[in-house]
């Protein structure tokens, strides 16, 4: 056998490919000849044809003569309503090679039961290599003529300009997550001209050294990866499951298309909670994993975000020893109060607040099946919950009111909450909230001013603002603002200047939204600048853009 390797077509019958190769090992013999021929290695077939002691008296081991033998994969008759690109094609009627930079495609006429080659066909021989530039008019040419002959169509990219002899060139991706070895002079590879080449390529990380190894005394006959980095892992932010639902700032109950609320679901503001039950449970975060470049370039990951459950540790909880978990020291009820998630002991009165109970002031969370009468005072440090409504009433809530019925203020009643307040309807009343403010169906003649958000009735629903004044931090929500007769009406978002308050920095930009009518006589302030209503008008939506108002019809 003259050298270790060599083709050896002559023994080959239609299609097939044959080559020769001495190795140490089948899987080495295996891997030259693929390299060789230019075929999957999986799809050879292997024949030892002799064996050869290695060294004085065969101390250095055995060397094995190989016959290695490719046959083209059976074709398939062409599946109808299947692209041709998506057919099985033989891989033998077009072959591509490279040589100093340059992949030439050969096309031969297809023998009975192959399919002519197709663009697909040369596309799949080179796909994923480091191609720099192609001429798809080349390749069309090859296919036309099937003349047997190579064709230039393509260039490599190359990082690292080869010297004339050399046997290979080196390509490093763009990224750097990646080294190539392109062919280049027609020689055999040694291990050390290998190493050379990665060394003046800078290429020192990631190197498949076992695979470096088995090239040795091969020729390199298309591009081969022979480093890959190792990409950069982020951490990951450690997150807080809160078993009790945080209602104030966060979300705002939603209204339906008729205009309705559904209570049942809302219920209490606060959930019922045991002694030792875990009200907040932390997913760790995760720490990040360097990556590094086959030029040992290292790739910092993304620090996570931790979070310190104390943040969120409010009366009645205490964190866990491992700061994993939240949990209530006493039964009560679970609540949001200040940004903070507490246990707190439920007041339960059956009935009315009247003279049967007097004012009711109480730590924690209250819950009142009736109506509070006019002139009482409810005040709790958490939720309070009215099944009934609430009449000309003082209501002061440390987290949110919830009104299963509506609120007739009778021009004296008040709520003041720390996060949302829920009601079917108002009317002729004061509301000051942290959180949302979300009515079903109308807000008539009262001054209601929402830290974050205004919403009145739904897509269908009367969702009517008639008098007073609306204020929403963020938005203003509603169907119909105003009255046919006029009655002057206030919308505003984003705070103003027209009423002594500055701009507030928000995250979401201010805007007022009415779905359907804006009568005569409302003012629509939206971050300072000021829409003065005089005729009816179509809805839409008013947005503060460059120091006036910009409207959106609907």
């Amino acid at each position: 056998m003259a050298g270790d390797t060599q083709q050896n077509p002559g023994q080959a019958s239609v299609g097939q490919k044959v080559a020769a190769v001495r190795a140490k090992s089948l899987d080495e013999a295996r891997l030259k000849a693929a390299q060789l021929l230019a075929v999957p290695a999986e799809q050879l077939v292997l024949t030892v044809t002799a064996q050869h002691q290695r060294g004085l008296f065969g101390l250095g081991g055995v060397e094995l003569d190989v016959e290695a033998r490719w046959t083209p994969p059976k074709v398939e008759a062409p599946v109808a309503n299947v692209p041709v690109a998506e057919q099985k094609i033989a891989p033998s009627t077009a072959t591509v090679s490279c040589r100093r930079g340059r992949v030439s495609v050969t096309v031969r006429r297809p023998v009975p039961g192959e399919h002519p080659a197709t663009p697909a066909t040369v596309d799949a021989l080179i796909d994923g290599w480091p191609i720099g530039a192609r001429d798809s008019d080349v390749i069309a040419q090859a296919i036309r003529s099937a003349d047997g002959v190579p064709h230039v169509f393509a260039t490599f990219a190359l990082t690292v300009q080869p010297q004339p002899n050399d046997a290979i060139a080196v390509h490093v991706s763009s990224d750097g997550m990646s080294a190539w070895l392109i062919p280049w002079a027609d020689a055999d590879l040694s291990e050390a001209g290998l190493a050379t080449s990665l060394e003046t390529a800078s290429v020192s990380a990631g190197v498949d050294l076992d695979h470096l190894a088995a090239l040795d005394g091969t020729r390199l006959e298309t591009p081969i990866v022979i480093a890959r980095g190792r990409p950069v892992v982020n951490g990951g932010d450690a997150i807080v499951d809160f078993v009790v639902p945080r209602i104030a700032g966060v979300h705002s109950p939603v209204a339906g298309d008729d205009a309705t609320v559904d209570y049942r679901e809302m219920g209490s503001t606060g959930k019922p909670v045991k002694s030792g039950e875990v009200v907040a449970k932390k997913a760790p975060a995760t720490e990040s994993i360097e990556g590094i470049t086959v030029r040992g370039v290292a790739i910092p990951g993304t620090v996570a975000k931790d979070v310190d459950l104390h943040k969120f540790n409010g009366k009645g909880t205490q964190v866990t020893d491992d700061g994993l978990a939240i949990v209530a020291v006493a039964s009560g009820s679970g609540s949001w109060i200040a940004d903070r998630v507490c246990v707190l002991p439920l007041t339960s009165i059956s009935g009315d607040v009247d003279f049967s109970t007097g004012n009711v002031r109480v730590e924690g969370d209250v819950s009142i099946s009736g109506t509070i009468m006019t002139d009482f005072v409810v005040e709790a440090t958490g939720n309070i919950t009215v099944m009934g409504a609430i009449e000309g009433a003082t209501v002061n809530a440390g987290g949110s009111v919830t009104i299963n019925g509506g609120f007739v203020g009778q021009e004296r009643g008040t709520i003041t909450a720390g996060g949302s307040v829920t009601a079917r309807f108002m009317e002729h009343a004061t509301v000051h909230a942290g959180g949302p403010v979300v009515v079903g169906f109308e807000i008539r003649q009262c001054t209601v001013i929402s830290e974050t958000s205004v919403t009145v009735g739904g897509g269908r629903g009367p969702g009517r603002i008639t008098g007073g004044l609306v204020r929403g931090k963020q938005t203003v929500q509603a169907s119909e603002v105003g009255a046919e007769n006029g009655v002057a009406t206030k919308v505003q978002a984003g705070w103003g200047k027209e009423l002594d308050a500055d701009v507030p920095e928000v995250h979401v930009p201010p805007r007022v939204t009415i779905r359907q009518t804006v009568h005569a006589g409302v003012d629509i302030t939206v971050g300072g600048a000021v829409d003065h209503v005089t005729s009816n008008r179509a809805g839409g939506s008013w947005k503060y853009v460059d120091g006036k108002i910009s409207i959106i019809p609907v």
